[in-house]
């Protein structure tokens, strides 16, 4: 059988979390059309004709915001690398810019297999742009991947090919490496995750960039999981925003969570949101050390 990692990596805003979750077939990765949803790297196991796949999704590289929260990710995404078998860098096939040729710039010595995705082809309805794209992308930078495949994260298209393709390059292995493993990460992160996620759906942009989730308790019971979580905010102002009128985005907030997290564990969640306001959130060590 085939077994390895693969990292996905690339810059902010390109579809990672989507594609991580379409291969994967299912929902660990928060998806929004805002950038830096995802802070940490997210594993996943995929066990499928006999192949074992451990795909892991990465933070947004973003080369150009210095403060120490963003550094944090970006060597957190980049470290991912070091731990590939095979490396998909996506891009948007239709903006190629210098962002993506400064990810090239760090994975382009590694001696690990490197395919290089083009997302959202599905916004190019004649499907006659590809070929001029690819015309233009130099050939310096096509001969850093032994492979190409353009596809569409949002309509499933060629996703398929791809899982193929990667198949190809991972080692063989006689026996499986991750049996019985859904994730490495606990299911206390995926339920904090999930409330963020809904925290970056509802809210206002930059709202959610001011806000922190932690899990005060997970209780798993035979029948039901219960939940308090607090979200952490740093402005006094955005207490009212988060919680809402007579509580109302609040209840928005928890019910996607809760239903989210239903699906996952596949046993119903009793889920309580406490929201409390704390301007150092941030800069504290023990959250900064968490992302380490």
């Amino acid at each position: 059988m085939h077994s390895g990692n693969i990292s996905i990596i690339g810059k902010p805003n390109v579809g990672k979390s989507t594609l991580f979750n379409l291969l994967i077939k299912r929902h660990l990765s928060g998806e929004t059309n805002k950038p830096q949803t995802t802070r940490h790297k997210i594993d996943a196991v995929l066990h499928e004709e006999e192949t074992e796949y451990l795909f892991v999704d990465t933070p947004g590289i973003n080369f150009n915001i210095r403060k120490d929260f963003n550094r944090i990710l970006n060597k957190n995404a980049l470290s991912a690398i070091y731990e590939s078998d095979v490396i998909l860098h996506l891009i948007n096939y239709f903006d190629i810019d210098r962002d993506d040729t400064k990810v090239i710039e760090n994975i382009k010595d590694m001696e690990v297999p490197k395919i290089l995705v083009l997302n959202k082809i599905d916004l190019d309805k004649n499907k006659n742009k590809l070929p001029n794209i690819l015309s233009k992308i130099p050939k310096e930078i096509l001969d850093n991947y032994d492979e190409i495949i353009p596809v569409s994260a949002k309509d499933s298209e060629n996703i398929i090919s791809l899982k193929k393709i990667i198949k190809n390059y991972l080692p063989k292995n006689t026996k499986e490496k991750f049996a019985n493993k859904i994730s490495n990460k606990p299911n206390e992160f995926f339920a904090a995750e999930y409330i963020r996620e809904a925290c970056i759906k509802f809210l206002s942009v930059e709202l959610p960039y001011s806000l922190h989730v932690e899990i005060n308790k997970f209780e798993d019971e035979e029948s039901i999981i219960s939940i308090a979580a607090t979200i952490y905010l740093k402005k006094k102002s955005h207490l009212s925003i988060v919680i809402g009128k007579n509580g109302s985005m609040l209840v928005k907030i928890s019910k996607l969570a809760r239903i989210n997290s239903e699906k996952l564990f596949n046993k119903k969640v009793y889920l309580k949101i406490f929201v409390k306001y704390d301007p150092k959130w941030k800069d504290s060590e023990s959250f900064l050390n968490s992302y380490s």
